[in-house]
């Protein structure tokens, strides 16, 4: 997931629908084994404060579709985990219709900087 978009999935996301039961993970990749530092820098530096996990050998990244970019990508797994949003670019409206369908919510507008 872009950098640019951890603040947005932190206030928009994460802390608007905790308490409806989303859980946000990111999950980090790449050619090299990130330490637990710099995850944590990370995360202090973009001030989230949903947990990280690391893709060690980036097997994530290939699980879904070639035809959808492997970064950013965004799943959204329902309670019953079946993937039921798949998108490799940061659509707020999109993503929160997704979520509250998937949370039995009416729709409400999220608190997100990036539109």
């Amino acid at each position: 997931m872009c950098s640019l978009e951890f603040p947005d999935l932190e206030t928009g996301f994460h802390r608007a629908y905790e308490d409806d039961g989303l859980i946000v993970l990111g999950v980090a990749s790449g050619q090299a084994r990130e330490t637990d530092a710099l995850l944590r820098e990370f995360r202090d530096q973009t001030g989230v404060t949903f947990p990280i996990a690391w893709d060690d050998g980036s097997r994530g990244a290939y699980a879904f579709p070639a035809s959808i970019s492997p970064y950013p990508r965004q799943v959204l797994v329902d309670r019953d985990g079946v993937v039921v949003h798949l998108a490799s670019s940061h659509r707020p409206d999109v993503l929160t219709e997704a979520i509250e369908a998937a949370l039995g919510l009416q729709r409400r507008a999220p608190d997100s900087k990036l539109r």
